[in-house]
């Protein structure tokens, strides 16, 4: 297996130092920490976080094979439940998976994406009465992020508050 630390040499080689590339590094740190809340491999899921854009730029014309061809290029050099992960991390690969790993793949992708949208300010000082409200009313077009959050949250019992604590120990990512 591929280790984080080559990984993103990978990272480096295919996004270069994009806003994709700071995605991918927040995705990989999400997964790190939420690894030992359920006793996975934190090595493992901060690669698959890494890993799971590694073809962003290639796949950007048909998003279809988004996820695909980075398990291609990664072959055997990850586990299986790991490529399966990045393989249906984007819906509209049509491939579907929801064994942990993927599970946390596309709750820490969400989420980045929710920072990355909204900012860190928002997401730290949210109103933990009733968040998922507070998210929706700002998310607009894309609530469907919102309700994959909190499908995946309620699903393995992680609060939101305790997501955002994850999020707010890495460095930001530049907002779009």
């Amino acid at each position: 297996m591929l280790s984080p630390a080559e990984a993103d040499l990978l990272v480096s080689e295919h996004l270069g130092e994009t806003p994709r590339a700071a995605h991918s590094r927040l995705v990989a740190h999400i997964m790190r920490h939420l690894a030992p809340l359920f006793a996975a491999d934190a090595d493992l899921w901060e690669t698959v976080g890494l890993y799971h854009d590694l073809d962003y730029f290639q796949t950007s014309e048909d998003r279809t094979r988004h996820g695909l061809l980075a398990v291609k290029w990664l072959g055997d050099r990850i586990p299986p439940d790991a490529q399966q992960a990045i393989a249906a991390h984007d819906h509209r690969s049509g491939v579907q998976s929801d064994t942990l790993i993927a599970d946390m793949l596309k709750l820490a992708d969400v989420i980045a994406v929710v920072d990355q949208r909204l900012g860190r300010r928002l997401l730290r000082d949210i109103d933990q009465g009733d968040p998922f409200t507070v998210l929706r009313s700002r998310l607009g077009d894309r609530l469907y992020l919102c309700d994959l959050l909190q499908r995946l949250a309620d699903k393995h019992a992680i609060s939101l508050a305790r997501i955002v604590a994850i999020v707010s120990t890495a460095p930001p990512q530049r907002r779009n």
